[in-house]
């Protein structure tokens, strides 16, 4: 059985203490296309990447997608201040078998 990566992502605004509170409210939510599974299913909390404030969501993502591992128990989230928006992308690795 071959393992493969997938992520799973969110975004949200605020301070990073709103960010905790999206994440526990996404928990609860039903992915859409995988309905017997929630987000974040199995990620006890949601941790800061870094300091670092990304000026860029694609940068972020890719930081983001470098360092997160499947077998961690928690998410991970970047800040993005892009010039439009400041906001979070929150991001889990999960294995799935292929």
């Amino acid at each position: 059985m071959v393992q493969r990566i997938h992520y799973q992502m969110n975004i949200c605004g605020g301070d990073f203490s709103h960010v905790r509170e999206c994440f526990r409210n996404w928990k609860s939510e039903t992915l859409i296309y995988r309905r017997n599974q929630r987000m974040f299913e199995g990620k006890q909390e949601v941790r800061p990447l870094s300091e670092r404030v990304f000026d860029n969501g694609e940068v972020a993502h890719e930081a983001l997608e470098r360092v997160c591992g499947p077998r961690d128990p928690y998410a991970l989230a970047a800040e993005i201040h892009d010039g439009e928006r400041d906001v979070w992308l929150v991001m889990a690795a999960f294995e799935e078998e292929a």
